[in-house]
């Protein structure tokens, strides 16, 4: 059975401030850094084989420092990416509540497809085809994933078996 080390990028200056990211390629600011590298640090002696990372810079910087450890090279692949946030990218939750009161009211209640975004069943299906892909490639080894929460829910949320029009409340 293949083991899979779920790990989400370190902290953005985008994250310190509740700003959305999205598919905005926003890199770790020192304190991301230093969680990445805190991580390595603890996985030191894990059997790690592989290491996959989204494209992005704040994920394959988080990857650098855990594949460092392990003697690896990171593998890159874009189906990892975080969920494109569409309209809601750059923007802070306050005003996201003032300029669509509507659509956050909806998104506080469950799934919402935000304009210009992708859609969550394509990100769920996005994020599980990755995971099989990994599974397929590495049976019976350990593998990390270096991801986003986005991305990372989805996948939970299909493994755990929600349905596809639920997002799981998991952090």
């Amino acid at each position: 059975m293949t083991t899979l080390l779920l790990i989400r990028h370190g902290q953005t200056d985008y994250n310190l401030n509740g700003r959305w990211q999205g598919h905005l390629d926003v890199p770790l600011n020192e304190t991301g850094k230093a969680q990445a590298q805190a991580l390595a640090r603890r996985l030191t002696n894990w059997p790690v084989t592989a290491v996959y990372t989204s494209d992005l810079s704040r994920a394959a910087t988080t990857a650098v420092y855990l594949a460092e450890t392990w003697g690896l090279s990171p593998i890159t692949d874009p189906a990892w990416r975080e969920r494109n946030v569409g309209i809601f990218e750059g923007r802070v939750r306050e005003e996201l509540m003032t300029a669509y009161p509507e659509l956050w009211a909806n998104m506080r209640n469950g799934i919402i497809d935000i304009p210009e975004g992708e859609q969550h069943e394509a990100l769920r299906t996005r994020a599980v085809a990755a995971y099989q892909k990994v599974i397929s490639a590495h049976p019976d080894e350990m593998v990390a994933v270096v991801s986003h929460g986005g991305a990372i829910n989805a996948l939970v949320s299909a493994i755990l078996g929600f349905p596809p029009d639920h997002y799981g409340r998991l952090s």
